[in-house]
This record gives C-alpha cells, structure tokens and sequence, in this order.
C-alpha cells in the first residue's frame, strides 16, 4: 500500500518584515492536497490573496476538479480586492498538487499559476514539473535569453501570470505517474532564486534530509545562507510504500491515496474540447511511457510570437504601473514608470522625469545598476536611488 509523508515549513527571510506566503499540507477537506501560494501586493495585501488562495483549497472536495477551484480563488481575490481600496492590485502565486490513482497507477496532479514551482525528485535526480509563467521564462522560450542568462536576469521574478490580476485565468496542470521513493516538492521563489537546482539536488538526496522534514529545512537554509532575500516556503511530499503512521499533519502525517475518477483525474468536458496547447517534446515523451491517461497540459502555444507578446505584456497590469526604474538617454539620467522591455516594438514603460543628472556625474559603480535597469516599487524610491547616484559631498565637521 502507497502512502504519503509530508511537511511544509515557511519563513519570512531575513530581508521582508512580514511573510506573504501561504502553505496547505494536507489539512484541507482533501488529505492528499498541498498547496504554496506567494502573495503578491507589498503591504499585507500579498498575504490576504495568498491566504484567499489557500482557504479556498482546503474546501475542495476530493471530487472537485482542481483547476476550478483555482478560478474560484482568482474570482475570490478579485472581489476581495474591488471592496478595499487596501488591497487593490494585489495577488498570488500558486501552485498545488494532490494524488491519486489512475487505470491503477498511482499519480500526481499538478496545478500551477505564476513562479511558484513543483519538483520531482526520482532515482536522486532533480527535475522540475512545472514552467514559470514569469518575463524571462517567456523569454527563454521566444529565443531571446539563454536559461543561463535567464537566471542571473535582474527582472527573473516579474510574472506574466497570477491570481487576482484579471477576471479569466489560464491554470496549467501537469499529471505524472509516481511510485514507491518518489520525493516531490512545492516551492515559493524564496527558494529558487536564492538555492541553485543542482544545489537543491544534492541537498535532497544527503542523508541529512532523508526524511520530509529534515528535507525541508535544509532547503530554507540553504536559501537563508544565501541571503534570505525573500520570504521562502517549501512543501515535501513522499511517496512511500508500507503501512503509514499518524503524526501531526503539518509536522508529517501520512494518507493512504485514494483512488480518483476518470472525470477527476483528467479534465472537465468543457476544458476537453478547449483548445490545450501542448509544448511537444513533454507530452511526446509521457505518450510513450503508455501510463497517462491524458498528457502533461504545459501549456505553451505554437503561435509563440502572439503568445509570447501577451505575456510580455501582461505584468503590466499586475507589476508596471507600479515599478519604476532609471535610464540613460542622451547621456542624461532618466526615471521611467513601467518595465524595460519593448517586444515586438511594443514599449511597455514611459518617461516620468528627467532628472538634469549627467552619465558623466554618476559614480562608476552605479552605472551597471541603471543600465541592468533595476526596478524600484514606488516613485519615491527611485527618486532617492538618484540621489545616491552622484559623488557624496564633503562633510563639514562642527566643533
């Protein structure tokens, strides 16, 4: 008999006041559900649309479909969000993942919007299951940046997907067969900016981290070593085989794996006869395997270049009219409001304030931070990062 063993620890990181991440582990209505959600938003809006998006999944029933319930968490931060003016224009990662049985075999649903990520660890070898849907992820996959490039990209965590962004939402899901020994993992981008995967890979298979706890948190120290820089979530999930225990659910508890319907366990008809635009090579390869009932739906468009303009152009709403960031023109410091991209010709910020500060007057050691174009979350900011630009001026000493 297959069981599960899981836990799932959060930590607000060494740079954020308050922590915007939310985590289910199976103490919703459905046991064999865990979810990580990362607030979007500043303030305590980010941590109201994660914890929406959460709440939200621990009513799903065990029949009910998982994307639908996804939607309805989207619905849910919308309406949320017209009736405060607080938490307008917030959001949230989310990506969620249940098990069960499909023409006998067992299996792994996954669901996902946004950067926050599902790994599989298997045979010690680290893969992810999920693709961001985030700036330089489209990048990538247009042409335009390499993954190596795309790691060490300045914009790598503004997404061109998220809950509470508009009334319709495009969720992904991925279904993979799992077996005895199967180690799965749920993650905010705490962790996956600051732990590279190889680094990730080794930590998972030590044998510090034979169990999901230990497992856990060696992955949020390993992110907090590297500077904590965000809020970071981690949720390990594994697949065992023998007669489970009981422990506290958050701290590890097990469940059998139930068995799930061919309507559960695939999509609903009115999703079926939707046009599901599947990147070739991922559903080719779990094709042959023989042991899907329905393929991996990452979804990814033949039309790259109008998908990829879409995408490109969708965090405008969520990130652009918020984010500002510094320029040279003409040889002159510039603030802009939006962000640094212009595909396919289409600009996607516009000119705030020329700021009279000539490149020739910036210290050599900020001219790399304007022209990586770093972004800045209010006007404020930025107009103090000018500020900071310029030779320091003489102290006077008073006696």
């Amino acid at each position: 008999m297959l069981f599960l063993e899981h836990y799932g620890v959060t930590d607000p990181g060494k740079v954020r006041n308050n922590n915007e991440d939310s985590l289910l582990v199976g103490e919703g209505r459905d046991d064999t559900l865990f979810a990580v959600a990362d607030g979007i938003g500043g303030f305590e809006a980010g941590e109201v649309a994660s914890s929406i998006a959460i709440d939200v999944l621990k009513d799903l029933e065990a029949s009910a479909p998982l994307e639908e319930a996804i939607r309805e968490a989207n619905r849910r931060i919308l309406a949320a969000a017209r009736g405060d003016d607080r938490l307008a224009g917030m959001g949230t990662t989310v990506v969620a993942m249940r098990f069960g049985v499909k023409d006998g075999e067992p299996i792994a649903e996954i669901s996902h919007v946004g950067d926050s990520r599902a790994y599989l660890l298997k045979g010690g070898d680290l893969r992810p299951v999920t693709e961001d849907h985030s700036l330089v992820a489209e990048l990538v996959r247009s042409g335009d940046l390499t993954r190596a490039q795309a790691s060490e990209h300045p914009q790598k965590n503004l997404i061109t997907r998220a809950l509470g962004a508009e009334a319709e939402v495009e969720v992904d899901t991925a279904v993979l067969p799992v077996g005895p020994g199967d180690r799965l993992i749920l993650c905010s981008d705490g962790l996956s900016d600051m732990v590279p995967e190889a680094q990730m890979q080794d930590l998972l298979a030590s044998s510090g981290a034979e169990t999901p706890a230990s497992a856990a948190h060696a992955l949020v120290s390993a992110a907090l070593d590297a500077g904590g820089l965000d809020n970071v979530t981690v949720v390990v999930v594994d697949v065992k085989e023998g007669d489970p225990y009981v422990e506290e659910p958050r701290r590890g508890g097990t469940q059998e794996m139930r068995a799930l319907t061919p309507e559960e366990a695939g999509l609903p008809p009115r999703e079926r006869s939707r046009d599901r635009r599947t990147r070739g090579k991922h559903a080719a390869s779990r094709a042959k395997g023989g042991r899907l009932g329905w393929s991996l739906r990452v979804s990814i468009s033949a039309l790259a270049a109008a998908l990829a303009l879409t995408a490109l152009v969708a965090p405008f709403y969520l990130w652009g009219t918020s984010r500002y960031f510094l320029g040279f023109d003409e040889g002159e410091v510039v603030i802009y409001r939006g962000l640094p991209y212009a595909p396919l010709g289409y600009r996607l910020s516009e000119e705030v304030r020329r700021t009279d500060l000539q490149e020739s007057e910036v210290e050599e050691r900020y001219k790399d931070q304007i022209k990586n174009h770093r972004l800045y979350s209010s006007e404020e900011q930025a107009e103090a990062a000018v500020r900071d630009l310029g030779a320091p001026e003489p102290t006077t000493i008073r006696r």
